[in-house]
């Protein structure tokens, strides 16, 4: 592993350069949380400071919350193992290209001033500041069983809830169907907030072996006969990280294993249409054990918290009850916009303009990276980019982020103790605009191929 050694501003106190090169790297993904800092002589002799500069330069970010030592251990950087969750552009640095979170090109979101001018028009206007339903209101449900059949999916409005987003969604599953010490299966690498939540309802996840079509049914079915597993979560539409689609046949034999395993379904069809139509989900298939969660974040704006959840008959009232303790209900005025954008064709208006977009910047991104080991969807948001020798995603990352570009590395989606895959997510649909991510595609490809040229 290459030790950690940032270039320092010419101006200032050498302890603080120190000090905000480390907060720089933290933000923008060099320094992951848990990395381990070189010593303070190590770093001293790298940079040609004394050892005191160095350890005021620590003492500096510590007092920012940014390190946390360990008494004969070392010194390591602290914080969420996944804090590009938490970052936004209002974080961001000057010049910086974030392909670190996948923003839904949010300059081709809907007009919401004129949505609101007509709402307030509306003679149901003042009711969307009252109570109502946990599961939404039937209007809503009705709304989100119109959307779920873009997901290929036929429900009664009774079986739709609204919730705050695919997250809260989520989470309000775990909640309701699960208790703290269960298993639930996922695929070795994996969305990151499902091990968040994991963590938070002290679920333990199983990691499960996948391959370029998603999990793999017989891995699954040898997981779950060496330990009870009660639920099985995926993203068989496009999977986060790897872009993985499942095909129609494989959905058949992971129901069957679900089905002869006993397991509850997670479906996340977070990313599933802006990838383009797909085989039936597997709620379709085994509808009796699969919760789907169909979210518009992604898809129309990722402003507008709403998501619609599936549930399997008889299900839908322990559904209902776990979004009353956490939310009560999503904000009305939000099911109402999406409401109303279904109704007159603007969220399928803006997912088709968003998928011409997405369409255009895989292209860009195919063909600047061509050479590269890829994975993508035509029209999806992230690219999986496997790293070549001698690169680590740690080390990859970090040199990004000293060139300017934030990228995911593979730790944040991998689950358990395993190796990795030296692989990063680059988030294409990030950039405000295609010239931004030409550019970072064009400093990635540069870092890559110097390597190659250099061995």
């Amino acid at each position: 592993m290459t030790i950690w050694c940032p270039i320092l501003g010419p101006d200032g106190p050498r302890y603080v350069a120190i000090a905000d090169a480390i907060e720089r790297d933290v933000r923008l993904g060099g320094l992951a949380p848990g990395a381990r800092l070189p010593t303070h002589r190590n770093l001293a002799e790298a940079l040609g400071v004394t050892v005191g500069t160095v350890t005021r330069g620590y003492g500096e970010a510590a007092r920012r919350g940014l390190l946390r030592g360990e008494t004969g251990r070392g010194t390591f950087v602290g914080g969420d193992p996944v804090p590009s969750m938490l970052r936004h552009r209002e974080d961001g640095l000057p010049g910086v290209v974030d392909l670190g979170m996948t923003l839904p090109l949010e300059r081709l979101s809907p007009s919401l001033a004129a949505t609101l001018k007509d709402m307030a028009a509306d003679p149901d206007c003042q009711r969307l500041l009252e109570y109502q339903p946990s599961c939404g209101r039937r209007a809503d449900r009705r709304a989100g069983a119109d959307w779920l059949r873009r997901h290929g999916l036929d429900v009664a409005p009774e079986a739709v809830s609204v919730t705050v987003g695919g997250q809260n969604a989520l989470a309000v599953v775990l909640s309701a169907m699960f208790r703290p010490g269960d298993a639930v299966a996922v695929e070795a690498v994996t969305y990151p907030l499902i091990k968040t939540l994991a963590r938070r309802f002290h679920l333990r996840l199983i990691p499960v072996e996948q391959d370029g079509h998603g999990m793999l049914p017989d891995a699954l079915d040898e997981v779950c006969r060496a330990q009870p597993v009660r639920g099985l979560y995926l993203m068989p539409g496009c999977q986060n990280p790897t872009t993985a689609r499942m095909p129609e046949y494989r959905r058949h034999e992971t129901v069957e294993v679900a089905r002869r395993r006993g397991l509850t379904i997670i479906e996340d069809d977070a990313y599933g249409l802006v990838a383009g139509p797909g085989p039936a989900p597997l709620a379709a298939l085994a509808p009796e054990r699969t919760f789907c969660i169909a979210s518009l974040s992604k898809v129309v704006a990722g402003g507008l918290r709403v998501a619609y959840l599936a549930s399997p008959e008889g299900y839908a009232r322990a559904v209902e009850r776990a979004i009353s303790d956490m939310v009560w209900m999503t904000p009305p005025l939000m099911a109402g916009i999406a409401r109303r954008w279904i109704a007159d064709g603007t969220a399928d208006r803006t997912l088709d303009a968003k998928r011409a977009e997405s369409a255009r910047r895989n292209a860009m991104a195919r063909d600047m990276l061509s050479g590269l080991d890829i994975s993508l969807q035509n029209t999806g948001y992230y690219i999986w980019l496997r790293l070549p020798e001698p690169w680590t995603s740690g080390d990859f990352v970090r040199v990004a982020g000293e060139s300017g570009v934030v990228v995911t590395p593979d730790e944040a989606f991998v689950v358990g103790r395993r190796p990795l895959p030296h692989a990063v997510r680059l988030a294409i649909s990030g950039p405000a605009d295609a010239d931004g991510l030409a550019r970072g595609l064009s400093v990635l490809r540069a870092i890559l191929l110097e390597t190659r040229s250099a061995t």
